[in-house]
């Protein structure tokens, strides 16, 4: 009977073996199915970011759920690969993917520890687990994960395994792979790692969220300290080099990717657009997006704003201390966080915080600790133009000594001056923002949205819609040369009253400053931007001929602002549309589109490719000049032309107009100054040719300006219905004041060492003379003297009804209407 028993027994374990056998045999084969082929597994794409880049190849933004910089095995600094050795499979290079022997080890020490103090799975698991598996724990996902590494074994070489584990592992905060998690924790690449810094990053695998060194720093250090101890028992470093590696600060911040050129505005906005056309998708496989962004250009337009916007809020007065460490909530000096508090305060490009440590008066020093306890020391003179701001048109006394401008405690910012001198700062409530284009292929070469990212993503270059002032002037003189009007023609810059029926009201436009002078040609209006030289322009054209001219260039206008008012600067655009238009003159009379990306490119694959209709001012004018857009001819359109909408003559003789605003020039009464003096006094430069802007009572700032190797246009005002105001020392703010530095900074840098580039006389442009002004004429033209001009000899013109009789012969002043745009 026992033997029966035992046979029964016997045949009931080999067949519950043999069972077993067969399922795992089951399970092995169904996850040999589940592996790619050996090529496949070689040739492995890891989901990488989008990244963008200027036309230089300079990285300006990267955008991904996952951070991920993929390295090659011999790029991965030895050390490093020997502390995820240590800390997780000793033995890698001597099991075939299960390390029995490891299982066992590991568990002893746990139970002696009492607690999990090495890996019990082998990296070859962790790679199988990682690209193949999830994180269930169940039997049959373990066993897969087991026959998954055995034969991962069987097609990869040790280092791939290895290089494949190193570029996949989860590393906390978003980063896989270790050069993403130096990138990350330590702003630095994989060669540039310390061994302790090494030791935290191998340390992460177990448990990234919670034993990172920004999260935990504390646990971190713990984990940093058991994987030195490791290396260390393991020969892999000496002692000297285990306290070295102890000794190091174990805190660590957070660190975006490395970017080496710096256009968030720029890099939102193509990021928007790639993701509109390709989905999320775009954000895993690794799209490359080359825009037309020049980084040279880009980094002058940064400055630019930063100084302009910067300079205006010194004239203004200083608002006082960001915050003060004092009158925080239950301030504790022993146990204040300042690192981290400064950590938070520091997000902007250029100004820096500091918190106030020493205050000394008899020497004029302020002392400040920034970050990483650098001492910060500002003189008194560098901060001595913080009188307190009282409103935008009101400043307090300027200060007599340093403890009038700051207290112990108060968190202030700082920026470092060209003569490497701290400089007292505070962030700015008003904004700017800059667009330039290369005017023969519309390609965005630089663009900035506002002061800084970090204050408003808000993108005012592109988005926001603002009264342009005079700065639209220009493009009514253009439809003056289309209407046959020589620019030598002589206006009378005297006050007008109009009676306007609609409103019952009198309608008196003014010039800025409030100054008439009577005769003078077009040239001299524009260059002085002479409002009712304008409205006496208008009125010569007719409303509906400027609108039609207008419309050329591609500005929408809606019926409320087809008015005369439009010869001021009612219409409203966009910076982009504006510096738009004024490519058109600068490229010979074509309508060129701007555009931002240049080339996307997936996996090495170029995916999208801008063709962009050029400019070419040298080929055949096909133009009429005239209100309406005709064209000569028998003279084809050249192949991948932009539309040519003003003639050759008419784009240059507006533009030339444009260079008296900045050089001046002779008119009736002799030689007069333009209101853009200030572009060739800071760029030095001959070849400029622009137009200031400024709307009702200081609202916005602008202008717009170009020579032959770029245009662009610069704009200054606030996000709220606050105007720009007046300052003490500056008087009145405007275009001249206060967007002309930034447009003018913008060019002394971009086109530092560049040649002169004047804009090319068309062939066959002629002159003529007007009561001794001789200037650039189209053939077939009309000169207008000052006899010819309506409204000469009085200062009122008023309407008339249907029968030709005024409406009102007696000056109503009660509801008089100023227009002050200039």
């Amino acid at each position: 009977m026992f033997f029966k028993y035992l046979r029964i027994a016997l045949w009931t374990g080999l067949f519950g073996i043999g069972a077993i056998g067969v399922a795992s045999a089951g399970l092995y084969y169904q996850a040999l199915g589940d592996l790619p082929d050996v090529e496949k597994l070689k040739e492995v794409s890891f989901e990488t970011p989008m990244k963008i880049y200027t036309a230089d190849n300079k990285l300006i933004g990267e955008f991904g759920e996952a951070k991920r910089i993929p390295v090659s095995i011999d790029k991965i600094p030895d050390k490093l690969k020997k502390a995820f050795l240590a800390i997780e499979d000793t033995r890698f290079y001597e099991h075939s993917g299960i390390d029995p022997i490891g299982i066992f080890r590991a568990a002893v020490v746990s139970l002696t520890a009492a607690s999990a103090r090495q890996g019990a799975s082998t990296i070859t698991q962790q790679v199988a687990r990682n690209f193949y598996l999830t994180r269930e724990k169940t039997i049959q996902r373990k066993l897969k994960e087991i026959f998954i590494s055995l034969r991962i074994e069987q097609v990869l070489t040790k280092e791939e395994i290895f290089e494949l584990y190193l570029n996949k592992i989860a590393l906390g905060h978003r980063s896989y792979g270790v050069a993403a998690a130096a990138q990350t924790y330590y702003g630095k690449t994989l060669d540039e790692l310390t061994l302790g810094q090494m030791a935290t990053i191998a340390g992460l695998p177990k448990a990234p969220s919670v034993l990172n060194p920004i999260s935990n720093p504390e646990r971190s250090k713990e984990r940093r300290h058991l994987v030195l101890e490791r290396m260390l028992a393991l020969g892999f470093i000496t002692e000297e080099e285990y306290k070295n590696a102890e000794a190091e600060p174990y805190r660590a911040e957070f660190h975006s990717s490395k970017l080496e050129s710096y256009a968030p505005y720029v890099a939102e906005s193509v990021r928007q657009t790639v993701i509109d056309k390709y989905g999320d998708q775009a954000y895993l496989d690794g799209y490359e997006i080359y825009t037309t962004i020049l980084s040279k250009d880009q980094e002058a337009a940064n400055y630019a704003v930063f100084k302009g916007v910067t300079d205006y809020d010194r004239r203004h007065g200083y608002r006082g201390a960001a915050d003060n460490i004092n009158k925080i909530k239950d301030y504790n000096p022993d146990t204040f966080d300042r690192a981290k508090y400064l950590y938070a305060a520091d997000k902007f490009h250029y100004i820096k915080p500091a918190i106030v440590t020493e205050i000394s008066d008899e020497n004029g020093i302020c002392t400040a600790v920034a970050r990483k306890d650098t001492e910060v020391k500002i003189t008194f003179e560098n901060m001595k133009w913080a009188a307190p701001f009282i409103s935008d048109k009101r400043q307090g006394p300027s200060p007599k000594k340093v403890s009038d401008v700051v207290a112990l405690g108060d968190l202030i910012y700082y920026y470092v001056n060209d003569k490497q001198e701290n400089v007292l700062t505070q962030v700015p409530q008003v904004e700017a923002a800059i667009v330039a284009l290369n005017q023969y292929t519309g390609g965005i070469v630089a663009t900035v949205g506002g002061y800084d990212f970090a204050k408003s993503k808000f993108d005012r270059a592109t988005q926001s819609v603002r009264q342009t002032g005079s700065n639209f002037k220009p493009f009514l003189y253009s439809a003056a040369v289309a209407r046959g009007i020589n620019i030598n023609s002589i206006f009378q810059d005297l006050p007008i009253k109009t009676w306007d029926p609609g409103s019952m009201t009198w309608w008196v436009p003014k010039n800025s400053p409030n100054r008439y002078d009577g005769a003078m040609t077009l040239r001299e209006g524009l260059a002085r931007s002479k409002n009712v030289v304008s409205i006496r322009l208008i009125r010569q054209i007719g409303v509906q001929n400027a609108v039609e001219h207008i419309k050329k260039f591609g500005f929408n206008l809606p019926k409320s602002q087809q008015v005369e008012s439009m010869a001021l600067g009612s219409v409203e655009v966009t910076p982009l549309e504006l510096v738009t238009g004024y490519a058109t003159f600068a490229n010979g009379g074509f309508k060129v589109t701007p555009y931002l990306i240049s080339k996307i490119v997936k996996n090495g694959e170029v995916i999208f490719e801008e063709n962009p209709k050029k400019a070419d001012p040298t080929a055949p004018d096909r133009v009429v000049n005239g209100i309406t857009l005709e064209y000569v001819d028998g003279i084809p359109e050249p192949e991948n032309s932009a539309p040519q909408v003003l003639s050759h003559k008419n784009a240059f003789i507006v533009g030339d107009m444009m260079s008296s605003v900045i050089y001046g020039g002779h008119g009736v009464s002799g030689n007069y100054w333009g209101t853009g003096g200030r572009a060739k006094t800071v760029t030095g430069r001959e070849d400029l040719h622009g137009k200031t802007g400024t709307t009702n009572n200081v609202h916005d700032a602008w202008f717009s300006g170009f020579n032959g190797d770029v245009v662009a246009t610069s704009w200054m005002g606030f996000d709220s219905d606050r105007d720009l105001g007046w300052s003490r020392t500056q008087g009145p703010e405007g275009g001249a004041y206060s967007a002309l530095p930034i447009w003018a900074e913008f060019i002394k840098i971009s086109q530092q060492g560049t040649a002169p580039a004047p804009i090319p006389v068309p062939a066959g442009l002629e002159k003529c003379s007007n009561h001794g002004i001789t200037d650039w004429c189209i053939r077939g033209g009309t000169t207008i003297s000052e006899s010819d001009v309506e409204g000469d000899e009085g200062v009122e013109n008023t309407a008339t009804d249907s029968r030709g009789a005024p409406v009102q012969t007696e000056v109503d002043t009660s509801g008089v209407s100023s227009d002050n745009i200039f």
